[in-house]
């Protein structure tokens, strides 16, 4: 049984929308995005039938995502990394008793979004805006579209749910999302450029795990799904990544998804891996000499362990110029080497004259400080660092008033703990919605150990 709309339905739609003014044709924005799901069934440890498999280009039923039966609501969801218009959805349904022998239930299924974090806030039925509700039974592998509602507003995450009386698993083997951008859309500079690594590693399952599959655009983070890059250097090695943005740019923000857990194995592997890795920038390629930690300009680094799977964002120093090649490097003490990325996105600042002032309180950078004078405050104390140039941090000490200007383009070691002072670095910021997405990206317990503050100017 095929269900598909009249053609004209599809003709309006994109006439109605290129004569507003706006010449895009509706894409499938969903293809290779980062997923959520409910649950994911699994089936060994190289098989794990997440979301990602909804959004892999493959709809002939090979591989589909499956939820477990017992983890109740059943959804999944996709985070288009921009705000898009969205205008309809084609579901491919998998088969009744696929792998397990229960019905797939997507009857009256339910298609939404929102622009809330999935991260911080899991999809519940009427707290997300409505796209539209099938009306009707799906048949095993049925072809399904679903067009949302002229009132269904812009958002960057959309979400394919159960109804509440719903029982059963959800198989979705493919789920295309056509829509157009919305407002300032922010372009990744390093998809489908070339990447380079210090090794590579090899097994039966993906062969290589080559350096192009950080910039492949497909976020699927299953490694063995063969979408991810993994070195194969020990503890102390290269460990290193380096694309080639080819151009110069100024770098706002780095975001590295990591590699998800497989199961089988102890996930504390998986996490010291990827413990405080390093983003970097330079114009020397690996080819005339490959990276060496400490001796780069130093964008940024992830501060602690790693939650396998998740998207983590980082803010780049906003002293430092354009540079052509970017870096991802494990830190020279993290776990058993084997540094493994499954996607690398930069973007650069939509505004490149506003500021974010990150703080963390109760410390103090010692060894970096080139100027030292005094400021009627905090406040002060960052606009002094500014007029001066070469300032990619302050130190601020609230009783004496003392301001301490430093300086640490390659990167700084740890911060000193002392309740006398306050440590604050500058980032780059654009817009509301990218202070929000980088407040999002921040792990919690980091916010909750450093009493983290922010300081906006322009």
């Amino acid at each position: 049984m095929l269900y598909i709309k009249p053609v004209a339905v599809l003709f309006l739609l994109i006439i109605q929308f290129t004569t507003s003014g706006q010449q895009e044709v509706p894409t499938n924005v969903a293809l290779g995005a980062y997923t959520y799901n409910s649950s994911a069934y699994y089936v060994t440890d190289h098989q794990s039938l997440t979301g990602s498999l909804a959004v892999d280009g493959v709809s002939d039923g090979s591989l589909c995502s499956l939820t477990k039966p017992e983890v109740l609501p059943h959804w999944i969801a996709v985070d288009l990394g921009n705000v898009f218009k969205i205008f309809f959805t084609i579901l491919y349904a998998g088969t009744n008793g696929y792998i397990i022998q229960l019905w797939n239930d997507l009857n009256f299924f339910i298609v939404g979004v929102t622009n809330r974090s999935l991260d911080f806030h899991p999809p519940v039925g009427g707290t997300y805006d409505l796209c539209a509700q099938y009306p009707g039974v799906v048949a095993s592998k049925q072809v399904v579209q679903l067009n949302c509602s002229s009132t269904t507003p812009p958002a960057r995450y959309v979400i394919l749910q159960q109804p509440s009386n719903s029982t059963g698993y959800m198989s979705v083997c493919e789920w295309e999302i056509y829509g157009v951008p919305y407002g300032r859309y922010r372009t990744n500079l390093l998809l489908k450029k070339p990447a380079m690594s210090s090794s590579s590693y090899f097994d039966s399952y993906c062969s290589d795990y080559v350096a192009k599959f950080v910039v492949d655009g497909f976020f699927d983070n299953f490694i063995f799904h063969c979408h991810c890059s993994n070195t194969k250097d020990p503890r102390g090695g290269g460990n290193w990544f380096m694309v080639d943005m080819q151009g110069s740019y100024c770098v706002d923000y780095v975001v590295l998804t990591a590699r998800d857990y497989e199961g089988g194995y102890d996930v504390q592997i998986i996490m010291n891996r990827m413990e405080n890795f390093i983003i970097g920038l330079t114009n020397v390629s690996s080819a005339t000499s490959p990276p060496v930690r400490n001796t780069y300009p130093w964008c940024a680094t992830w501060p602690g362990l790693v939650n396998p799977g998740i998207k983590a964002g980082l803010k780049c120093n906003a002293n430092l110029p354009k540079y052509r090649y970017l870096i991802a490097q494990a830190s020279a003490t993290a776990g058993d080497g084997y540094f493994h990325v499954c996607e690398l996105e930069a973007f650069e600042p939509l505004d490149r004259n506003s500021l974010i002032w990150k703080r963390q309180a109760n410390k103090l950078l010692i060894g970096f400080q080139f100027n030292q004078l005094y400021a009627r405050s905090a406040m002060d104390c960052m606009h002094k660092c500014q007029q001066l140039g070469g300032c990619d941090s302050i130190s601020f000490h609230p009783a004496s008033k003392l301001c301490q200007l430093n300086a640490h383009t390659n990167g700084y070691t740890s911060l000193t703990v002392d309740p006398n002072w306050s440590f604050y670095t500058r980032k780059k910021y654009s817009t509301v919605s990218q202070l929000e997405t980088f407040m999002l990206s921040e792990p919690l317990n980091l916010l909750k150990r450093t009493g983290l503050d922010m300081v906006l100017f322009h």
